[in-house]
């Protein structure tokens, strides 16, 4: 529990009705400025561009050149391609189809034949001045053949050039997305061909398609094929085939747990979480903690290595040295073990399909999943798309309601670097993949312990754990959770024993580890709790209708919410605390409850693009009586989740949607008033997770608001709704005595508790 609320006695916490939610109209319009330019000359450059992709169109090139031309559109720097106004003026309304985003202004695109007749003709007309003044040539840069240099990716691009043109690569050929059925039909046999004829083999899994139906072919290919192929206008990239593992130590046993006491009153009543990854292997006296087990067709055997020791930190928690200690194991959850692995590395290809059988599978029993499995080969620092994986996880979450807890991956720099903040700044040490996830839980480590043979103080980032930024800047860590330290004295390393960091191994005995594979499994125990009594809260009232998704979204959102603060770095709401920490330290006990002088509000709903919302929410009397002048007294935190489509062919505008949030506050006139964080600091643009907190001296009480207003990209329909979870806490930073904030609240009967009230809320239907 945090220090702060220990002894005292929990709450439900409040939810936001509709009645306290004002709507209005948003009109945005989007007005192209003119640009100063020599339109002759750029027209010229224009028809070169153009004479250039008519060129490269030819069958050698292209497979299907009797029907499509391929090419690449850039705009200034400063520009979106897919921002609304210049997608429609720009692409649609000359059909030029987006197929994929390389950076924010640079596009990949194809045009039917005879549509790029019409498309000439407007090129002629701009150079000669014909063209109406509003012509959309302007606002492109250049056209041109695409860059095939793009399309190997920075890790292929450094294997190559470190490696003989003979030597075999393992690799992932990705099609041009967006194209039809008919047109794949005529590519992937072209594709399989080619590749044959570099002497190159297609593996045994062959071709897959991605969730938004983009083929991909696994195949292994001499370095010197990889040349030749990136030729191929229907080949969108080509890229090393990931490869994952749970790392963890083999160490020195302690105790064998066969003997031990288990409490085992109550299972059913346990949360369940469900690990992804190469079995688990309890002893029989706690074989109970497994509630079930499932196995992908394509294994035959598994090591249960990784996997035993991942559960063992579900299942008993941080403190499972006292329990050695006492010889009484306390569960205080139960597992369900899918086996995706045989304890060998996994391939993407393999690893995608085994996640989506088993969600589909498990989903009915449990919605939180934990996967301590990384690509540990090198950072995705550089990259200009999501690796594969993430991509698929983001979208099984999206779709299906569940909630995936990945870790952030390990490092080893801590071996020949001695300075924390060296590591931090490393690219090396960025997270490896699926960590960039924007819809999972991603877990990086801290240490619990002060060691002398460490770089890592206490309660600060373990030596080993990977850091953010994520892919396109997004923020991650989410979260951080204890996974143990790491010492080194001289050329010999160790994991001290005042880590504390202890696991039951797949013989069963107690062996010390470390690595953000066991800093995660605490974080998926919190989401699981959590997720438990969100589900026994909304069961309580009756509200069952998508119970089990509201329930996923909320407590992943109330999780990173009442994150605790890292005392380590000076200055908590910068981008470099969050590149390192996240939102902090996972809080259980905050998320699930709260207290007198620390109320918390939540809301799930749905909005459109059309609508904006004003959310209400209380600030008591109480609070504005004890203002004294420059004296802090309240302490507010917001944080929105927008549960928001992906698009992995789309680079870094991978997000397509997104919920801007906006804190006004009463001023001591009693006039709203706008207080945000300077700089966006946890407000970024195109983020799914919006998370702040401001300190307020001067401020009168009644009724604060949160403004929300929704951005999306110009595939989703003005109407499409995208949920939300929004929540907000008032804390009093009063020292000499507890406010009672949350009586206040309670006793205006506006803000309902909880487990008394239906949350499925949402826009209200308008006559259009």
């Amino acid at each position: 529990m945090d220090d702060d609320n220990k002894g005292k006695k929990g709450k439900k916490h409040f939810t936001i009705p509709d009645n306290e939610v004002q709507r209005e109209d948003t009109k945005r319009i989007a007005i192209p400025e003119p640009v100063e330019i020599d339109f002759r000359k750029h027209g010229e450059k224009i028809g070169e561009g153009l004479l250039s992709i008519k060129e490269r169109n030819t069958p050698k090139h292209n497979i299907l050149s009797d029907d499509l031309l391929f090419f690449q559109v850039e705009l200034p720097d400063d520009k979106v391609v897919d921002s609304r106004g210049d997608y429609e003026r720009i692409f649609a309304d000359n059909k030029i189809n987006i197929n994929a985003i390389r950076d924010s202004h640079k596009a990949i695109v194809s045009i039917k034949k005879d549509d790029m007749i019409s498309l000439e003709e407007s090129a002629v007309q701009y150079t000669q001045g014909t063209a109406p003044k509003s012509s959309f040539w302007q606002y492109i840069d250049e056209i041109s053949p695409i860059d095939i240099h793009d399309k190997k990716s920075k890790k292929l691009d450094y294997l190559q050039n470190n490696e003989n043109n003979n030597d075999i690569i393992d690799a992932q050929i990705t099609v041009v997305p967006k194209l039809n059925e008919k047109q794949y039909a005529k590519i992937l046999p072209h594709l399989i061909t080619l590749v044959e004829s570099f002497n190159g083999d297609i593996e045994s899994d062959g071709i897959y398609y991605l969730a938004d139906h983009t083929p991909v072919l696994h195949a292994y290919l001499p370095s010197s094929a990889v040349n030749d192929l990136i030729e191929q206008e229907v080949v969108l990239d080509i890229d090393i085939t990931h490869k994952y593992n749970g790392s963890h130590q083999i160490t020195k046993n302690g105790q064998n747990v066969a003997a031990f006491d288990f409490y085992s009153d109550n299972l059913d009543d346990l949360p369940l979480i469900c690990v992804l990854d190469d079995g688990v292997s309890f002893p029989d006296n706690i074989s109970a903690a497994i509630a079930g087990r499932w196995t992908a067709p394509d294994i035959n055997y598994n090591t249960s290595a990784h996997g035993t020791k991942v559960a063992s930190r579900i299942v008993f928690g941080e403190n499972l040295h006292e329990q050695i200690s006492n010889q009484l194991l306390i569960p205080k959850a139960r597992i369900i073990d899918a086996v995706i692995s045989d304890g060998n590395t996994v391939t993407e290809t393999k690893i995608i399909s085994r996640i989506r059988k088993a969600v589909q599978e498990i989903k009915h029993i449990t919605t939180t999943f934990c996967l301590a499995f990384n690509d540990n080969s090198s950072s995705i620092f550089g990259e200009k798309s999501v690796s594969k994986l993430a991509f698929e996880l983001d979208v099984i979450s999206y779709k299906e309601g569940v909630n995936f807890v990945v870790s952030m991956g390990n490092h080893e720099l801590w071996r020949t670097l001695n300075d924390i903040n060296d590591i931090c700044e490393h690219d090396d040490a960025r997270l490896a993949s699926p960590a960039e996830s924007l819809h999972s839980l991603s877990i990086g480590s801290i240490t619990k312990d002060q060691h002398p043979d460490s770089i890592s103080n206490k309660n600060a980032l373990s030596p080993f754990s990977r850091v953010g930024y994520g892919f396109a800047n997004s923020y991650k860590p989410d979260l951080v959770y204890p996974g143990g330290n790491v010492c080194k004295q001289n050329t010999r390393c160790f994991i001290p024993k005042t880590s504390g960091m202890f696991v039951i191994n797949s013989d069963g005995y107690i062996s010390l580890d470390f690595g953000t594979s066991f800093s995660t499994p605490l974080a998926a125990f919190d989401l699981g709790s959590l997720q438990h009594s969100v589900i026994e809260y909304l069961n309580s009232i009756g509200d069952t209708n998508n119970l089990d998704r509201k329930a996923t979204f909320i407590s992943r959102g109330l999780l990173s919410h009442h994150a605790k603060s890292i005392d380590n770095m000076s200055d908590t709401s910068t981008e470099e605390y969050n590149k390192v920490y996240g939102c902090g330290y996972g809080n259980l006990d905050s998320a699930k409850e709260s207290f007198a002088s620390k109320p918390t509000y939540i809301r799930y709903g749905k909005m459109n693009r059309k609508t904006k919302e004003k959310v209400g929410f209380l600030i008591p009397a109480v609070l504005s009586d004890k203002r004294k002048s420059g004296v802090k007294l309240a302490k507010v935190t917001v944080t929105c989740l927008s549960i928001s489509p992906v698009d992995m062919s789309k680079g870094s505008e991978y997000l397509r949607a997104y919920i801007d949030t906006s804190l006004h506050m009463l001023n001591s006139n009693s006039k709203l008033v706008t207080k945000n964080p300077s700089q966006k600091n946890g407000r970024k643009k195109w983020s799914n997770l919006h998370h702040f907190s401001q300190e307020f001296t001067v401020f009168d009480s009644g009724d604060w608001q949160l403004w929300l207003e929704l951005y999306t990209k110009p595939e989703i329909p003005d109407e499409e709704e995208i949920e939300y979870v929004l929540i907000i806490t008032i804390e009093s930073l009063y020292e000499n005595e507890e406010l009672n904030l949350y009586g206040e609240i309670e006793a205006t009967n506006r803000f309902n508790i909880l487990q008394e009230i239906s949350i499925d809320i949402g826009t209200p239907e308008e006559d259009e």
